[in-house]
Order: structure tokens, then sequence, then C-alpha cells
């Protein structure tokens, strides 16, 4: 029988938890500590009182063989290692957070003891809450501490409440879902924990310049704003009142204020000076990405490094990684503003041009320091801009390390065809990986060449993100809509479809575009396109389909597998996508080709009736609906078929990266240079991984110790599961991260 303790902590601390999980529990002081074991009631440990911990959980403690569960486990495990002393080694933790992500599970005490059944007897007691503010903040009052003596009977309510946490804790832990927190998965969080602990490092000095630049020209935009309306609108980031002001000076209808809008507007040949001045100002000071230095300043934690930045599974039940506080994941793009200059064949038009990671440590980042802007003409934006590209480069090996990165190629692309068994795209990207200098035989290359008119080797890097956009768009199902938003995503014209793509379409193709085009905008869900553009959009759609028969396949198999299931919901097994489908009273279930499962809550079969705006023919429609985790919410939504391809794909996709990332956490260990750096650090940090962010992997390594060769030939290697699957990455070194 496993011996098991569940523990529990309440802090307090001058710092606010907003500080993050590093800075927060070094400057913590631990009031309460509340645990219990398999049986019995909880306990309660007061360490102010009583420095000496109970003996039975002193005995726990120094067991090895018992296993420490909490709900955040990071938070308990550093709180009682700094602010107690009580050290333990992170391969004995369990989390409860982490497992019910891992699940699709809520990740909040309360709303995940609702989903597993406790009773109001059983749950967290809600009411009281509040009192975490009572005792563990200061009083805003008397600025100092709330102490037990001064509120008897909140103070025992608090105690009550911090009981039933623990006892609560236990409850679900018993109840939870297990097979995606075990073995293999349960080294991925193992790893996790490692990589939080050791973080990645920050460069305050930048990050400062570019706070201190940030506030200049923030001052400067304020001048323009004011100078440029009259006095009217006092900044550009008032955005209702600079719409209002914008429509009633220049009588001019336009929707909004955002990116894209304005764009379009600044496009115009014969807009007035005045609002091109003020649209252009609007357009950048909506540049927020370069704010992330200051949040970062307030983060970053001892030797300017930044702990505690990744939640695992945080990214819902497909089990990506997701990123808090300063949050790598969702760093822009490192792209500028262009105007193409005249006589270009696309004179006036506003795009987005990849920026080299060379320019921006050669020339944005010492302009960050200097103060100066992007002068040059024909680049739109300045210090705003400047600073949002710099973002990715603000993060730095340590001291005598260097970053050496791989990031996995193509990965969902890939993916997709793999479990589709679409054997004739696998062999494409294989080849590609087999050549990656040969532009030819980039698929991304071929398919946005096809869709520009041009040739493979013409396409450049900004034109491939079409190709890219067009794969991802139409491998999960999507049509029109999912190629729009994804277009929007990466900021794409599809304007310059029609005239290339059409002229080649079939005429049967011509026929279901136009049909698609005409049902669009009866429903209102043409996404105001032009009528050629949009039907460029569907023709794209349906070559793709076309070409890849078996992965179009796969969409209606595996659609089709998950409603029976849902329909019996006897357990019976459906193989289909390289994987397995059955639903349970309580669950469906897709198990992934890795073993790890995406589970479904209370699935439910419904049917509606769909009628068609052209014609009026009536048939019925089945759907299913699940419930599932929707920021602090626990509620039903509806699923199409795409929907699950996606999630198996992406679930897949992490499932790559996971496996990758022990490889490389394994293999960095045997590398003696590294081995002698990781054993300066503190036990629970000693990893080389530094950073991950989507299908990338990141060391912080002493110079030279570890080769970009050999983190490829570690990365494409493959675990059984993963048979047939082309695999490739692409790497590079630096100081600073930002691809190469």
């Amino acid at each position: 029988m496993l011996k098991l303790a569940f523990i529990d902590t309440e802090t307090r601390a001058w710092v606010d938890i907003s500080a993050g999980t590093d800075r927060y529990t070094r400057q913590a002081e631990c009031i309460i500590v509340t645990y219990a074991f398999a049986t019995g009631p909880a306990k309660i440990w007061f360490p102010r009182v009583d420095p000496l911990p109970p003996r039975d959980f002193l005995d726990a403690i120094n067991d090895p063989e018992f296993i420490l569960i909490a709900h955040n486990s990071a938070f308990d495990r550093l709180v009682l290692a700094r602010a107690l002393n009580i050290k333990t080694g992170v391969a004995r933790w369990r989390c409860t957070m982490a497992g019910a992500s891992a699940h699709g599970l809520p990740g909040s005490l309360e709303a995940l003891g609702k989903v597993c059944g406790l009773t109001e007897e059983e749950g967290k007691l809600v009411d009281d809450k509040s009192l975490i503010h009572t005792f563990c903040e200061p009083s805003p009052a008397t600025g100092k501490f709330n102490e037990p003596e001064d509120l008897p009977e909140e103070w025992s309510r608090f105690c009550a409440y911090a009981i039933r946490d623990t006892e609560a804790l236990r409850t679900i832990f018993n109840r939870m879902p297990q097979a995606n927190y075990g073995d293999v998965n349960l080294r991925s969080w193992l790893l996790d924990q490692l990589i939080n602990e050791r973080g990645f490092g920050f460069d305050v000095k930048l990050a400062a310049a570019a706070s201190d630049f940030l506030d200049q020209a923030r001052e400067a935009s304020r001048k323009v704003m004011r100078e440029n309306t009259d006095n009217q609108i006092g900044s550009a980031t008032q955005a209702k009142r600079l719409l209002a002001y914008i429509r009633n000076r220049y009588n001019l209808d336009i929707e909004s204020l955002k990116a894209g809008d304005v764009r379009d507007y600044l496009e115009s040949d014969d807009l007035d000076p005045v609002l091109r001045t003020v649209l252009e100002e609007r357009l950048e000071a909506g540049k927020s990405a370069g704010t992330k230095f200051k949040r970062g300043l307030t983060l970053v934690g001892p030797q300017n490094r930044m702990r505690h930045w990744c939640r695992w599974s945080g990214a819902g039940r497909t089990g990506r990684h997701a990123a808090r506080g300063y949050q790598p994941h969702n760093m822009a793009r490192p792209a500028i503003t262009v105007r193409r200059p005249p006589g270009h064949k696309r004179a006036g038009r506003i795009e987005l041009e990849p920026v080299k990671a060379s320019t921006i440590d050669d020339v944005i980042i010492p302009g960050i320091y200097s103060g100066g802007a992007l002068n040059n003409a024909l680049v739109y934006g300045g210090p705003f801009e400047a600073v949002a590209i710099a973002v990715r480069h603000g993060i730095i090996a340590a001291q005598g390390n260097e970053l050496v990165v791989g990031d996995f190629k193509n990965i969902e692309s890939v993916v997709t065809p793999w479990l589709a068994s679409e054997q004739s795209v696998l062999d494409v990207f294989q080849v590609f990986f087999d050549n990656p200098k040969d532009k030819s035989r980039d698929p991304y290359r071929i398919l946005a060449g096809k869709m520009l008119g041009k040739s493979p080797e013409e396409v450049n890097e900004s034109e491939r993100q079409l190709g890219k956009v067009a794969i991802l768009a139409f491998c999960f199902g999507g049509g029109v809509a999912a190629l729009v938003n994804m277009a929007i995503a990466y900021q794409m014209d599809l304007d310059l479809l029609a005239g290339v793509v059409l002229p080649t379409a079939s005429s049967e193709q011509l026929e279901k575009a136009n049909q698609a085009w005409e049902r669009a905008f009866l429903k209102g869900e043409d996404f105001e396109l032009e009528r050629d553009v949009y039907m460029a959009c569907d023709v794209l759609k349906q070559a793709f389909r076309t070409a890849n028969p078996a992965i179009n396949k796969m969409r209606y198999d595996l659609d089709t597998a998950i409603k029976e299931a849902v329909t019996d919901k006897n357990g019976a097994v459906y193989n289909v996508a390289r994987c397995q489908v059955w639903c349970n009273a309580s669950f469906l279930v897709i198990q992934l080709p890795s073993g790890r499962r995406l589970l479904y809550a209370a699935p439910i079969l419904k049917q509606e009736e769909v009628e068609d705006p052209l014609g009026g023919k009536k048939w019925t429609s089945r759907y299913v609906t699940y419930l599932t985790v929707r920021g602090r919410s626990w509620r039903r939504e509806r699923a199409w078929s795409g929907l699950f391809v996606e999630n198996v794909v992406q679930a897949t996709a992490n499932d790559v990266l996971r496996a990758a990332m022990l490889r490389v956490h394994d293999d960095t260990l045997t590398v003696p240079a590294i081995a002698a750096y990781l054993n300066t650090l503190e036990p629970y940090a000693r990893t080389a991984i530094s950073l991950h962010v989507h299908d990338e992997i990141g060391i912080d390594v002493p110079k030279g110790s570890y080769s970009e060769e050999r983190l490829l030939s570690v990365m494409k290697m493959k675990e059984p599961w993963m048979a047939g699957l082309p695999v490739s990455a692409d790497t590079w070194h630096h100081e600073r991260y930002g691809k190469r």
C-alpha cells in the first residue's frame, strides 16, 4: 500500500503573490501547515508558535517511501524548503492541479471538487476563502499583518478552512483519473519541475532600457496625438474616443481601430496627411508586446533568471504547455512593418517583413540603448515596434554559457498525414528533411508558390507563411473560415489569391466555390471578403482535400467512431487514425499512439435540423457536446469533427516534444562539462533545459559543450510508437534567444 501524505500551507509575505512563485516563496512566512495521511482526520501545525514539526509529519517527510501530495505542489514544496528549511526531493511530490490539467479537468480545487462529486460537507469552505486576505496580506487599515490574537473568531474559521482544504485534497486525489499522470507522463512532469526551477536568463539591463525607452516614447506619442487632434485625444490608446473623433472629424466610416482595419485605411493614396499621422500613431502605440520587459522586471529572481514560468499540460486536454507570468509562449513573431516604395509592383501596401536575428542584435537593441528609433523612411512604427521585436532577445544564457536551441520542423503538418497514413505527403516531407537547403523541396514554399503563381524558389519568407497557413487551416478539416482566421493570426493578405487561383480552377471547382460563397453570404458568414477572394479560398480547400484524400477520410472516420462510441457508451473500442476511441459513463476517451489519453467529460450526442439557404433542403445534423474548462468555469461546449482532429494532432505533436525533452535531458547529463556545471546549482534545478516554446527545446549550457549536431540527432530519435513519422529540426546557438 502506498504511503501518502497530503500537505497544504498558508503563508504571508510583504511581496504580493503576483510577483510570482519564485519571488514570493523566497520572502514568504509560513503560518499554517495542514496535513493528512491516507486515512484519519487532517491535522494542523503552527510553525510560528512551535518551530518543531509534529513527529508524525516529520516522520513522513523523512521517510523516502512517502509520496507528498499538494495542489500546485511546487508552491508548497518551495514554502517548506525556503520558509521552514524542510527540503524534499522533487521526485517524491505529486500535484493534483497538474493531474487535473493532464485530463482536461478544472485547475482550481473548488471547481475540481465539484467535478469529482464532493458533497457540501467534503468540499472547500468557499465562504471563508476571503480570510486569506485577512491573515495573509497586510491590512490596508494598519499596514500590518493581522495576528491570530487580534481576530480569534476569524482565525478559528481560517484554521477550519485550511483543514477542510487538505481533506478535500485527499478526496479529490482518490477520485481523479490517473491515466495521464504516471510512467512517462509523470517523468515529463518531474522534468517540468526541474525546468521551472532552473528558469531562463533574463536581460535585466535591456529590460530596464526598453522600459525607459517606452516611457519616453509614450510621452512623445501623446504629444503627437494632442497636436494632430486639436487636443481632443490625449493618447493613441484611447480607442473609443479616438474612433469617435475620426468618424466625426473626417466623416470616415471606419469600423474599428484594430490593426487590420487601420492598415487597410493606411493603404489609401488619398488619405488626409493628418489623419494618416493619427492612424500610424495608433498602429504603432497598439503594439503592446514590449510591455513584457516591464512585467519581466517585476518577476525576475536571483541570478536574473525567470523561474516557474511554465504550467505543464496547462493548455487543456491536448497536454501542451502553457506559460504564466512572463509568458514566452506568446511573444510576437519578429517582423517589422514596411510600406512598399514607389515603383514596386505592390507599391504603397503595408506588410510585415521578417527581421533577422542579427539585425535585432546589431541594430535594434543598440537603438533601444541609445534611445533612437527606426528612422528608415520606408519603415512604419518606431520605438514600440522596435521594443516588441527585441522581446525574444531579452532571453539570454547564463554567464559563460550559450543557448543551444532545436525547433521541430513542420511538426503538426507532418503528424496529420502520419495519423492519416497519407504516405505521399509523408514522402514529400521526408525528402525536404533530407534536403533542407533546397527551397524547391519545401512543402510550404511549394503550396505558396501554387497559390501565388511562383516557383518555390521565388517564394520569400513572408510568402512562405501563406503556404503554412493553408496547410494548417485545411489539415484539420477547416474551410474558408479557418483560412481567414489563420491569415489574420499571421497577418497574411488573401486578396492576392483570386487572380492566381481562379484562372486555373476547373469549372466544377468554380461552381462549388460559387455556391459556397452564396451560402456564406446569405448566412452572413462571408467575412466580408470579395466574392472572387472567397471563391479562391474555397477552391484551395477543394484542391487540398482532393490531393489529400486520406487526411480528409480520417476526419470523417474519427467523427463516425466518436459518435458511435458516444451513442453506445459500452466501452467498445474503435481503431482509427492510429488511435483508439471508446466511451464510458463518464468520459469519451481518445487514446493517442503514445498511450496518453484525451478525455472529454460527460459527452452527449445531440442533433438538430439544418436548412440549406440555397433551395431550402433540410437534413438532420448530429454532433457531440462535452464539459470543458474555459477560464475558471466548467461548461458544456459543442464539438465538430475538425476539433477532434486538431486535438489529436496537437496532442501527438506534444508527445513528440515531451519524449524529445526527456531524451535531451538525459543525454546532456552524460556530458562532463554540463554535469559539472549543473552540480553547482540547487539539486531541484539540475537540468540543462531552461526553455521550451511551442515546438522548440532550448538548453543553457557552457559554451561549446553541446553541439547543434548532437541536439539534432537526439531530437530526431524516435520512440517505438513513432515508427514511420518523419522528424527533423532546425538548430542554432547564441547567447541570446532568437532563431538564427
